[in-house]
């Protein structure tokens, strides 16, 4: 073997190791990236993710419900229109039934009043304090039986960052579609009102 021959092959091989190096090196960061892209995405998701839903008041069981536990409620679908001062809206919106909520928080209802319920109600408060609030006669079927929703949608899209929202079909306003709800407060009247007028 000549030396100028010697010094091609030397100069053959490290171009292959380079190139083998450059290949390898380049795998490698695609697939760390890869591999870091839904972790970012997911962290990054679950820092914009809205606080759970507190049922606080009179129930039996204060709970907490974030956005992945109300989807896992039977859901419902609505569709919906009512004025703003923008206009008229038109949405479709799913979720779970208000009442399949709350029946988990066991309302602190007494057997033996007649239509107790009917001194009951539920006030939703929103993260940036608006509030409304709805009878649990317009909840139960007995009754009114509307299907207010704990909304987890709108018009397909999720609304995880902003969380649920309270959705009164029937309503002719927006005024109570509460948008990004964080606390469900359930009251009785009768802790309102003086029983001896």
């Amino acid at each position: 073997m000549t030396p100028r021959t010697s010094r091609r092959r030397r100069q053959v091989v490290t171009a292959l190791l380079l190139t083998t190096i450059v290949s390898l090196t380049t795998t490698a960061h695609a697939a760390t990236a890869a591999a870091g892209a839904p972790a970012t995405t997911a962290t990054r998701q679950a820092s914009h993710a809205a606080p759970p839903v507190k049922i606080r008041g009179d129930v039996a069981h204060p709970r907490s419900f974030t956005l992945a536990r109300l989807r896992a409620l039977p859901q419902h679908t609505v569709r919906v229109r009512y004025q703003t001062s923008k206009g008229t809206e038109k949405h479709t919106f799913t979720g779970p039934l208000l009442l399949d909520v709350l029946a988990l928080a066991e309302p602190r209802f007494k057997a033996e009043t007649k239509n107790d319920q009917l001194r009951f109600f539920a006030a939703a408060t929103g993260s940036d304090g608006y509030r409304a609030i709805v009878s649990f006669a317009e909840l139960d079927p007995a009754f009114s039986g509307k299907k207010i929703l704990l909304a987890v949608s709108q018009d397909g899209a999720s609304l995880a960052a902003q969380g649920p929202r309270l959705v009164v079909p029937s309503d002719v306003k927006g005024g109570r579609y509460v948008s990004g709800v964080v606390q469900i407060h359930v009251g009785n009247v009768d802790a309102l009102i003086d029983r001896r007028h």
